[in-house]
């Protein structure tokens, strides 16, 4: 993952006290996760591996799910570094796709992790803004940009849960390479948007502020 410049979260460290940031947390968090599994991670066993003390952790993250979604926000975060931004829309989101499956199948229970995370407002302002961009910037209808960005996700959250349960990708395998069932999947998504937005002409909705 791009390791981004460390950001502060609301907090009063007491004096003496291991400083903390987004990154470290997060970080830590996987770390826990892919050695022990998502049953492993509370803000206990986070706070021992930080070596802090749980009053301390709980001034950044006040509860497992909030944990939760921090940990998918910088995940998708780093899924959009280092995407070219001149991308036709169809390759941005396919782009997209391919790296937050990568980054997804990296960790243990991600896809868990990802179904059980309470959305956001850094989620929203963030993440989905951002992947909304491209789209919105190609002139594609609001409603279909958001159904595109919305569907995407929906079939990588998934499809990676599938391939994280082993008797589940085990099945698969049998009859097809993931891998190949997932581009070819992707690609047939894509292109059936982008047919149905020559359908309407793939234009803006009048009134709608322009990128």
């Amino acid at each position: 993952m791009a390791v981004n410049a460390p950001q502060r979260l609301p907090g009063r460290p007491s004096g003496g006290e291991t400083v903390l940031d987004v990154r470290r947390i997060v970080e830590t968090a996987w770390s826990i996760v892919d050695e022990a599994g998502l049953g492993g991670l509370s803000t206990r066993t986070l706070a021992a591996a930080l070596d802090v003390k749980s009053p301390a952790l709980y001034w950044h993250v006040r509860s497992k799910e909030e944990l939760l979604s921090l940990m998918m926000e910088n995940l998708l975060l780093d899924s959009l570094d280092e995407i070219p931004q001149n991308l036709d829309w169809k390759d941005w989101l396919k782009a997209v796709a391919r790296n937050q499956h990568r980054l997804l199948l990296s960790h243990r229970d991600s896809g868990l992790i990802a179904s059980l995370a309470p959305p956001s407002d850094r989620l929203r302002t963030n993440v989905f803004e951002r992947i909304l961009a491209p789209l919105l910037g190609s002139r594609l209808p609001e409603e279909i940009a958001s159904a595109a960005a919305g569907g995407v996700a929906s079939f990588l959250l998934g499809w990676v849960i599938y391939e994280q349960r082993p008797a589940t990708r085990k099945f698969v395998e049998a009859y097809h390479d993931p891998d190949v069932a997932f581009e070819m999947l992707l690609t047939s998504f894509v292109n059936g948007i982008a047919e149905t937005a020559a359908g309407m002409g793939n234009t803006a909705p009048k009134g709608r502020r322009e990128n």
